[in-house]
C-alpha cells in the first residue's frame, strides 16, 4: 500500500546509503553542482558517500539507464545536460500525461487512496495562507503522487514522478506570482472535487487547466541550468 509517512514532520529517512547517494547525485546533476560533461570520479564519490566501489558502480549504472549520465568505455561516466529544450519537452509531455493520470485515477482509486487524497488536500488548504511555499509544494507533490499511484499504471506513475523530480530540482521557485498559493489551491480544489464526485470528465478538464497554468508559471522562472 502507498505510504506517505514522509509528509510527516517527524519522518525518519530509512532509505539505504546507496539510495540516498543516488538521489543526491541526481540532484547535483540537475542543479549543476555536477556540470554537464563533467567526469564522475569514483574514488571521490566513494569517500563522499562512504560507499565501497561495488554499490557505487551499481548506482552509476542505474544513473546511466535513467539518462543522467553517459558511460563511455575506457573513459568513464560523464554528466548529461538537462538544458532548456529538454526541460521544455518534459513540461510539454507532462501536459499530455497528467490529465490521463487524473482520469484513470478517478476511475480506479480505492477508498483508502481517496482518504489519503482528502487528508493531503487538507494540508494544501492549511499551508496556502501561510506563505510557506516549500511546505505547500511538498503536499502538492504528495497529492500528485497519490493520483499517479491510483491510476494503476506503473509506467505512467514512474514517468510522471521522474518528470516532477526533474522539474523540482532544475527550476527556481523564488519568484512565483504573489497569488500563487491561492491560485494553485483553486486548481487543486477543482481536481479534488472531481474525485469526490467520481467525475472523470470534470477531473480531466480540471487537470488540463492546472497543468497548462503550471507550465506557464514555471516557464516564467529561471532555469538553474542557465545560472
Amino acid at each position: 500500500m502507498l505510504s506517505f509517512d514522509f509528509l510527516d514532520n517527524n519522518y525518519t529517512d530509512n532509505r539505504s546509503p546507496s539510495e540516498k547517494a543516488k538521489e543526491q547525485i541526481k540532484i547535483d546533476i540537475l542543479t549543476r553542482e555536477l556540470r554537464p560533461g563533467q567526469r564522475l570520479i569514483e574514488q571521490k564519490l566513494c569517500e563522499r558517500f562512504d560507499l565501497s566501489r561495488p554499490p557505487l558502480r551499481e548506482i552509476i549504472n542505474q544513473l546511466a539507464a535513467e539518462g543522467y549520465i553517459t558511460l563511455i568505455p575506457k573513459r568513464g561516466a560523464f554528466v548529461n545536460s538537462f538544458d532548456q529544450r529538454m526541460l521544455d519537452d518534459i513540461l510539454n509531455l507532462k501536459n499530455l500525461l497528467y490529465p490521463q493520470a487524473v482520469q484513470w485515477a478517478i476511475e480506479r482509486i480505492t477508498v483508502d487512496e481517496l482518504e489519503m487524497l482528502q487528508e493531503t488536500f487538507g494540508f494544501i488548504q492549511f499551508y496556502t495562507p501561510t506563505g510557506d511555499i516549500p511546505k505547500l509544494r511538498k503536499f502538492i507533490r504528495g497529492f500528485d503522487a497519490i493520483i499517479y499511484n491510483a491510476a494503476k499504471n506503473r509506467e505512467l506513475e514512474d514517468t510522471l514522478n521522474k518528470y516532477d523530480f526533474i522539474i523540482d530540482h532544475t527550476m527556481r521557485f523564488t519568484s512565483l506570482p504573489v497569488n500563487y498559493p491561492e491560485t494553485v489551491l483553486s486548481e487543486y480544489k477543482a481536481i479534488y472535487d472531481a474525485f469526490r464526485t467520481r467525475n472523470s470528465a470534470q477531473g480531466t478538464e480540471a487537470a488540463q487547466v492546472h497543468v497548462f497554468r503550471d507550465i506557464l508559471r514555471l516557464k516564467t522562472q529561471d532555469y538553474r541550468s542557465n545560472s
